[in-house]
C-alpha cells in the first residue's frame, strides 16, 4: 500500500508538470520568468541572476548536490530518516547503524544520478539548476518548486521535460543494484527509489526557494 500511494502521488505530479511546462514558465538568462512582469524582475528583493550554464558549473552543480551543505544537512538526513522509519531496505534494521548506511547510500544516489544528469544535460543543453520562481505566496512558491522538479529550461530557457533527470534518478538504480541488499532490488523497490530521488530533488526545490527568505528573517 505505501509503495503504491507514493508512486501514485508521484506519477500524478509528474503528468501534470509535464503536461503544464509547455504552456508555462520561459527562463531568461537571468533566471527571471517571462511569466513576471518587468517590476518585479528589477525588485530589491530579486534573487541575483544566474550566468548561462557552462561545464565548469555543471561540475559545480554536481558537487554541491552531493556534498554541499543542503544535501549532507537536511535532504540526507531527511531521507535516511524516512527509509530507517519504514525500515527500507528491511535488511539494514531500525537502528543507528541502518540509518548511517542509508545515509550513506543516498550521498552515493544523488552523486551517481547528478553525474548522468549533468553529462546528458549537457548534451542536450538541459540546465538543471534550479531557479527560484519570485512569485509572491507560500502555495504559487511552492507549485513552482514542485513543477521544476519534473521538467527542466534548456537552451532557450524554456521549461520543458527534464530527460537527463529522468535517466539518471533510473539509471542509478541498476549501478547500485551493485551494493544493494537483495530486497531492494525487485522492480518495485527500484520504482520507488526513483520515486525517492525525485522526492529528494523536491526537497531540495523547496530548499532554495524558501532558505534565503528564513535567511534573511534570522538575520533581522
Amino acid at each position: 500500500m505505501r509503495v503504491r500511494i507514493i508512486v501514485a502521488i508521484f506519477g500524478v505530479a509528474l503528468m501534470s508538470s509535464v503536461r503544464r511546462a509547455p504552456a508555462q514558465d520561459v527562463l531568461t538568462a537571468d533566471g527571471a520568468s517571462s511569466a513576471f512582469d518587468s517590476a518585479q524582475a528589477a525588485s530589491s528583493s530579486a534573487e541575483p541572476s544566474l550566468p548561462p550554464i557552462t561545464p565548469s558549473l555543471r561540475v559545480r552543480w554536481l558537487l554541491d548536490g552531493a556534498i554541499g551543505p543542503e544535501s549532507l544537512l537536511f535532504v540526507g538526513p531527511l531521507s535516511a530518516a524516512w527509509s530507517t522509519a519504514w525500515n527500507q531496505p528491511e535488511e539494514w534494521g531500525h537502528s543507528w547503524s541502518g540509518f548511517g548506511k542509508r545515509y550513506l547510500e543516498r550521498e552515493a544516489d544523488v552523486a551517481i544520478a547528478n553525474t548522468i544528469e549533468a553529462g546528458l544535460g549537457a548534451i542536450w543543453d538541459e540546465d538543471p539548476r534550479f531557479v527560484p520562481s519570485r512569485k509572491h505566496g507560500i502555495w504559487p512558491r511552492a507549485g513552482f518548486a514542485i513543477k521544476t522538479t519534473f521538467v527542466a529550461p534548456g537552451r532557450d530557457g524554456r521549461l520543458r521535460p527534464a530527460w537527463a533527470r529522468y535517466a539518471g534518478k533510473t539509471v542509478k538504480n541498476y549501478i547500485e543494484n551493485a551494493w544493494m541488499p537483495p530486497s531492494a532490488r525487485t522492480p518495485t523497490e527500484m520504482l520507488l527509489r526513483t520515486a525517492q530521488g525525485f522526492s529528494g530533488r523536491l526537497l531540495g526545490n523547496l530548499w532554495d526557494e524558501f532558505w534565503p527568505d528564513v535567511r534573511r528573517r534570522l538575520k533581522r
